[in-house]
């Protein structure tokens, strides 16, 4: 049988046969180095060109989808501003997104003003709608709106507001303040008018941190920089107390001013009424805070017959679309007279990139390598006649600051730029250092200004440990070398040098005060020591040039440049946003295996989509 033969010719002992030895080839051939990195080379030179065109091909075709037909705008509309959830920040993203068809981009708060200016003054606009759904903006936003509001209001033509409710679970004075403005409020039956004022209450957790063993080493210059006072003790301080009544009594006659001046069929002090706190809709009728209690679309049906007069009726526009199409069609600024806008928004901290993510988008903090590079970009290139400083920010570290401020006085004094500050929420401690060197700073009415000060220190946990049993060893170099442990307290000599530094700062913060605004020390130090100050208060203190908001700062700023108004000025965006390939280069995290030419490749190789004079403009295998 075939199967009792299987040994034949075999054995049950493996003996392999030697192979020959085969002469290793030498390790190293210059010339197939050369060809492996050329081949590479090839590869990812292909690969980012073929990166760049899927993306750019694609862009365009999203772009051809809602261009192929040239925008345009109703001869007879009404302009409808929808106020609701937190006003963008960075539009670079969403401008870009909308670009490839992905939905219309939110507008910031300058879109927005400079949008109803210019309905303002177009005959086709017949009216505008205010749509007030939740208060998310900041006073300072709202402030901005309503001043736009009111030079649309002046121009003669209407505009209406309406709510389900202002408020109710919270307060709504501030979505009020901005209704306010309106030839007639509408509200929808059953809501409320929540204006009860504002407080401000304060946590004080020094107990807490008693209880579990966390002992708060901060120290502060002066009494007024009271920012670590909730770690530091169990209620407020007299200048604490003083300096929130102050801010708050401020913001509230602001607002309440407003209002009163606006709704002069009030039936009552706006105080009283404020003092009433909550108003239900008819109560609120009456009192003459609403006009009219109905329904949405009773109210657009109305706004549109009391827009026609008569005629045709207007269609209704969103201000987001209104923008843009105007923004689409808009002429060339003649002359090209460019200013770098430039913003501030967070905190200030030391460093570059990490706060500027791809295409722009929102970021907790302002870095100061990558803010002071644009500041001398722009002050180096000649085209830029004037830079803009936009800053909505509480502080930060002081040399993040000074960074700031350095390339700034730079701008001015080397490269003999006009710099020009707008403040909108806050600009304070850090935040109004690096304002100082401006020719001209501009605050809105409720701007968070000045803190002039300083405060610093670190947490002592070793009474923590000891409550968890958690025993630490340490071994050390230099008599200090424990200074920052939070294992134990600053000793006597450690605080000595930690205090001789803040002293320090503060000194530098009032002589960066006094040479910036043109003061004496002793002027500065009266309205520093750490004390915050609304815009209109720091105005008369010096510390601001101007009430306004970005508008304002442009339109005087145009004057000064020999134009008739901010329109006619080409404001650029620094830092630039990242291309679409240098983006998907760092998302991929291969940056670290390609050479440092390829890297470059992208702003030469790249498909662009440029925003050119309000038009994006395809520019493929654009050469800058």
């Amino acid at each position: 049988m075939a199967g009792q033969n299987w040994l034949r010719g075999r054995t049950i002992v493996y003996n392999p046969v030697p192979k020959a030895i085969a002469r290793p080839e030498p390790r190293y051939r210059v010339g197939r180095i050369l060809w492996e990195a050329f081949k590479r080379t090839c590869m990812l030179i292909g690969l980012t060109v073929l990166i760049s065109a899927v993306i750019g091909y694609w862009s365009v075709g999203q772009m051809a989808k809602g261009t192929r037909k040239v925008p345009t705008l109703p001869s007879n509309m009404v302009v409808e501003l929808n106020v609701g959830g937190t006003p963008t920040k960075e539009p670079a993203a969403a401008r870009y997104l909308e670009g490839l068809g992905f939905g219309q981009a939110q507008m910031t708060i300058p879109d927005a003003v400079d949008a109803i200016d210019i309905a303002a003054k177009d005959p086709s606009v017949k009216g505008l709608s205010l749509v007030l759904v939740a208060a998310g903006y900041d006073m300072s936003s709202l402030q901005e709106l309503h001043a736009a509001l009111a030079r649309f209001k002046a121009s003669g033509k209407p505009i209406s507001a309406y709510a389900d409710s202002f408020g109710g679970s919270g307060s709504g004075f501030g979505l009020y303040y901005l209704a306010s403005i309106s030839n007639d409020i509408w509200m929808q039956p059953v809501g409320v008018v929540s204006i009860p004022g504002i407080t401000a209450d304060l946590p004080f957790a020094r107990g807490l941190l008693d209880k579990i063993g966390v002992k708060p080493q901060f120290f502060q210059r002066k009494e007024f920089k009271t920012a670590m006072e909730h770690f530091t003790s169990t209620q407020m301080s007299d200048a604490s107390r003083e300096q929130t009544l102050q801010l708050v009594t401020d913001i509230g006659d602001q607002f309440s001013s407003q209002i009163a001046a606006n709704r002069k069929q009030l039936g009552g002090t706006i105080r009283s009424l404020i003092n009433q706190g909550l108003l239900t809709d008819q109560e609120a009728l009456k009192a003459g805070l609403v006009d009219k209690l109905d329904y949405l679309d009773v109210y657009e049906k109305a706004l549109l017959n009391k827009a026609a007069g008569g005629g045709a009726e207007p269609d209704v526009v969103s201000l987001e679309e209104y923008a843009s199409v105007k923004a689409y069609h808009r002429a060339p600024a003649k002359g090209d007279l460019r200013v770098a806008r430039i913003t501030v928004e967070g905190m200030i901290i030391s460093g570059e990139g990490g706060g500027i993510s791809p295409y722009g988008m929102n970021e907790s903090f302002a870095n100061a390598g990558d803010i002071s590079a644009a500041i001398i970009d722009a002050a180096e290139d000649d085209r830029i006649k004037a830079i803009l400083v936009r800053i909505n920010s509480p502080g930060g570290t002081p040399s993040a600051a000074e960074t700031i401020h350095r390339a700034l006085v730079r701008a001015r004094t080397e490269f003999k730029k006009i710099v020009i500050v707008s403040m909108s929420g806050a600009a304070a401690s850090g935040g109004y250092w690096i304002a100082t060197p401006a020719d001209q700073i501009y605050a809105l009415d409720g701007t968070l200004t000045g803190s002039i000060g300083v405060v610093g220190g670190k947490f002592d946990l070793s009474g923590l440990w000891d409550k968890l049993d958690v025993n630490w060893e340490k071994v050390g170099y230099g008599s200090n070398g424990g200074m920052w442990s939070i294992n134990r307290s600053f000793t006597p000599e450690e605080q000595a040098r930690f205090e001789a530094s803040l002293d320090s700062v503060y000194v530098n913060f009032i002589d960066r005060v006094t040479k910036g605004r043109k003061l004496t020390p002793e002027q500065v130090e009266a309205v520093a020591k750490g004390h915050v100050w609304t815009g209109r208060q720091a105005q008369k203190l010096g510390l601001v040039d101007k009430i306004g908001g970005e508008d304002k700062a442009l339109d005087d700023l145009s004057v000064r440049l020999g134009v008739k108004d901010r329109f006619a000025l080409r404001v650029i965006d620094l830092p630039e946003a990242e291309s679409p390939l240098r983006a998907l280069i760092d998302l991929l995290g291969v940056e670290s295996s390609l050479p440092e030419h390829l890297l470059k490749l992208d702003s030469r190789l790249s498909p662009l989509l440029l925003e050119t004079d309000g038009r994006f403009v395809y520019e493929p295998l654009a050469v800058r």
